[in-house]
């Protein structure tokens, strides 16, 4: 009677719904797992913490190892302009009228004129060197009495100190250089230096085509130092004074 009741009533309440029907207990959870779970979605990356701040550590590293490059390049190539302009004001142009003139006349660039000048005697009319050259072109003796011959214009040895006759008897003299060597001016500063015949011979020995003598074939160190300082002053003088004139 009473287990019919309790079929009874169970039957009841699913129907009246005002009594809620017993739940069958469930199997007791897996904590580990629930607790894994919550400990691992709780869990800081600090692994990916250390290698995002180790590669922003190495990109400000870079950062500031370029900029430090740049700031050193950047005052490298100002001490460069620097230096150079201070080379470039050291090439002055003096007696530039005569210069000009005598150039024109014996068909020479007057910058390589200015460059001889400055190499021999830095525009000082007085020098005198130790084996006797005199004035701004250090003409020797022997080279005066050469050109003295050929223009015949009563210039003395002692005029050899005055600006204007000493370039005009230079520059005959470049000029004259100049038609032997075809307007070379490695070969032309040579032989201003150590003479012509000279030239002529260290071009058929030691030039690659035994003409066209080059600076590091030149076999006598002084004159090889005198060419090269030539042809540095001409450049510049070619460059920053006479730019318009081939």
């Amino acid at each position: 009677m009473s287990e019919m009741n309790g079929s009874t009533q169970t039957q009841r309440n699913r129907r009246s719904g005002r009594y809620t029907v017993p739940v069958q207990q469930d199997k007791k959870p897996n904590t580990r797992k629930k607790r894994a779970a919550k400990k691992a979605a709780g869990k800081f990356p600090v692994r990916t913490v250390i290698v995002l701040a180790l590669a922003f550590v190495l990109a400000v590293v870079m950062l500031l190892v370029a900029n430090g490059n740049m700031k050193r390049l950047y005052e490298s190539r100002q001490q460069a302009q620097e230096e150079y302009q201070r080379l470039v004001d050291r090439h002055t142009v003096r007696y530039r009228n005569y210069i000009e003139k005598y150039a024109a006349e014996n068909d020479v660039h007057p910058a390589f004129i200015a460059a001889i000048i400055l190499r021999e005697s830095s525009y000082d009319p007085l020098a005198e060197s130790n084996v006797g050259a005199r004035g701004l072109m250090q003409v020797m003796k022997d080279t005066y009495d050469f050109v003295s011959g050929k223009l015949n214009d009563g210039a003395t040895w002692d005029d050899m100190y005055d600006a204007e006759t000493n370039i005009r008897y230079g520059c005959w003299y470049i000029g004259y250089l100049s038609r032997i060597f075809n307007g070379d001016p490695i070969r032309i500063a040579c032989a201003y230096h150590a003479g012509p015949n000279n030239v002529k011979l260290w071009a058929m020995k030691y030039a690659p085509d035994g003409v066209n003598l080059r600076l590091e074939d030149i076999p006598m160190d002084d004159t090889q130092y005198y060419a090269g300082k030539v042809m540095n002053a001409y450049a510049i003088y070619f460059q920053h004074h006479y730019p318009d004139q081939v």
